[in-house]
This record gives C-alpha cells, structure tokens and sequence, in this order.
C-alpha cells in the first residue's frame, strides 16, 4: 500500500539497527548521553512528553543504547516506533508526542545545514529556539525567552540577563525617550514676521 506522505514525514529519518552505518556508529559512541530516566514526562513516569526539535542547529542525530519508544508526529502523520541500535535524524522542525515504552538512552548530537557537528546555543529561547545568550529574560526561574517573544508575547515579571547573568533592567521606553527629546529641541527657529517679510508676501 502506498503511504501518503506529509510535511512531517520528511523530517525524521529513521535507520533501522541492522542498516546502520558502522563508522556512524563508532562516532555516536562519543557523543553525550541522553536517559528518558531523567527527562521531565507528564504525567511523571508516564514515559510521555512532548518534543519540538526547533533549536539553533539543521538535525539532531541520535544512536539508540537500549529502550524503545514511539513518536507520533504532531501533524498526524504515521507514529514511527524506534528501538535499541536504531539511529533517528530529527530534522528542524519535527515535532511530536514521546511515549517510552521501555527505558532508553540514546547518544545524541547537533548537526548543522553542512552536516557538521554545531555546538547549540548556550542559551536558546525556549519560545523560538534562538540564540539570546547575549540577552535573555528568565521566566517562571526556568524559561529562557529572547528579548523579541518577550516583547511580541506580552510576558512580565522576568529577570533580565547578559550572557546568562542577572543584569539591571532599564526602561527601554523612558531610554528612547531621554534619545528624542533633546532632538526634537533642535528644530530649526521660525523666522519672526517683520514689516519686510509682510510686503514680501503681499507681493
């Protein structure tokens, strides 16, 4: 049968065990660990959560250690069911629905468009996946939010930060203020009307 294909079905990649390349595979075994163990799920222990791979980075590429989970898309294309020795390429942009069905670890790393390894953003905005180390606001103590969705989406009571350190907050609007209002002192003086100017008009 044949399968109708979506926007989301084209970007995850998914290497069966047995098709996996060695020298992928020997390259993985360097790279950080991920544990399902230690991922925040809801309900807790429910082995479910939600992802949404939109970082600083083209793919994240992960060689399954042990477990098993399925992914179902958000867009509700076909779940896709990965196990032990499966390698997976999210693309920017996938998102889905976890459920681990067996505990799992996975080695995991960050590629960008040139298929070279990309250190992610030290600080990525939780809202739009953007790189905001250089400014961030923190939310709720936890949620990193670039200056942008801070504004666009109206949020309050966040710590502003610089390069991941408390910074003291100005008030961009009173800074923008103190800016224009000596501009606008300088316009250029009206010339007083005079006797000569008068008849000048009148001419």
């Amino acid at each position: 049968h044949t399968q109708t294909s979506s926007a989301m079905d084209k970007l995850i990649t998914h290497i069966l065990a047995a098709d996996v390349d060695a020298a992928f595979a020997a390259a993985a075994a360097e790279w950080p660990v991920w544990d399902s163990k230690t991922h925040p799920q809801v309900p807790k222990k429910s082995g479910k959560f939600a992802f949404n791979y939109n970082g600083d980075y083209a793919t994240e590429r992960v060689l399954i250690v042990c477990g098993a989970a399925t992914l179902t898309p958000d867009d509700g294309s076909a779940a896709v069911s990965i196990a032990a020795g499966d390698s997976v390429w999210f693309h920017k942009g996938f998102a889905c629905q976890w459920k681990v069905t067996a505990p799992m670890k996975k080695h995991y790393e960050y590629f960008d468009a040139a298929g070279m390894v990309k250190a992610p953003a030290a600080i990525a905005c939780d809202q739009c996946g953007a790189d905001c180390e250089a400014e961030s606001w923190l939310v709720n103590g936890e949620e990193d939010v670039c200056p942008t969705c801070y504004t666009e989406k109206k949020m309050e009571g966040g710590e502003r930060q610089v390069m991941g350190e408390p910074a003291p907050v100005g008030d961009p609007a009173e800074e923008t203020k103190q800016a224009t209002e000596p501009a606008a002192e300088k316009v250029a003086p009206v010339e007083p009307e005079t006797e000569a100017t008068k008849k000048r008009k009148s001419r």
